[in-house]
């Protein structure tokens, strides 16, 4: 198993998508315990050049991972296509139910993402779906740190019963607090807490944040050299010896 695997990781938005640099990012993920943390971009010509300073100022591994947001099928079956062989992650964003049933059944998906428009939208159909292609489903905790009122109680209604269905269905997911800005980030400690309220253990929150960088070692293994311009050192993060 490689280096990565055993690491715990945070996705972030940084600049352009969010409001801090992926520098301030990597240093306040640093603090907080992370191992390493993902820069999602949605543009495959504006990935960061400089990951691997990055990396090594703040002494946490710094990756780039790509996110497609594309509602019309066809299009979106042509983007991950395309876009699988160039990056160590490639995220799609769900919302309405066939959508998310869509994306569950790409086998070249890694994680799907943002999936809980509605309550509705988690089904059992779905999740059997997503578990025999290895679609990881995204356990995304936003809406409890950052929400309030009738909306963070819709939020853990749908959180509770997508973890029922993902421990009903052996579903691999990963766990994040989807942050945009450094002042989001909260730590795996933290995550581990706000988890208890939607049914999930501490052990849960840990194996979705290392599942992140289960996907990064599969996927630079598998690709070995592809992601160099990418600022990743295959020799330093992605060995499996």
């Amino acid at each position: 198993m490689g280096v990565l695997s055993i690491c715990m990781f945070e996705a972030v938005y940084a600049t352009p998508i969010g409001t801090s640099t992926l520098s301030r990012m990597a240093a306040t993920a640093s603090d907080h315990g992370f191992s390493g943390i993902i820069a999602r971009e949605q543009n495959m010509d504006s990935l960061n050049p400089d990951l691997q300073t990055i990396s090594n100022e703040f002494e946490i591994k710094v990756f780039s991972g790509f996110e497609i947001n594309e509602k019309n099928l066809s299009t979106l079956s042509g983007k991950i296509n395309s876009n699988r062989n160039k990056t160590p992650l490639l995220c799609v964003r769900g919302g309405d139910a066939p959508t998310n049933l869509f994306i569950s059944k790409q086998k070249n998906v890694d994680v799907l993402c943002h999936s809980l428009r509605n309550e509705n939208n988690m089904s059992h159909v779905m999740a059997k779906e997503a578990a025999k292609n290895n679609v990881r489903l995204e356990v995304n905790l936003s809406d409890l740190l950052r929400g309030s009122g009738k909306n963070r109680i819709k939020s853990l209604h749908r959180l509770k019963k997508q973890w029922n269905i993902i421990s009903a269905y052996n579903v691999p997911f990963v766990v994040s607090s989807n942050p945009t800005s450094h002042l989001e980030l909260r730590s795996p400690r933290e995550l581990m807490e706000v988890g208890r309220l939607i049914g999930m253990t501490p052990e849960d929150i840990e194996t979705g944040l290392l599942e992140w960088g289960i996907i990064l070692s599969k996927n630079i293994d598998n690709l070995s050299g592809i992601y160099a311009n990418m600022g990743v050192k295959r020799g330093k993060y992605g060995d499996s010896n």
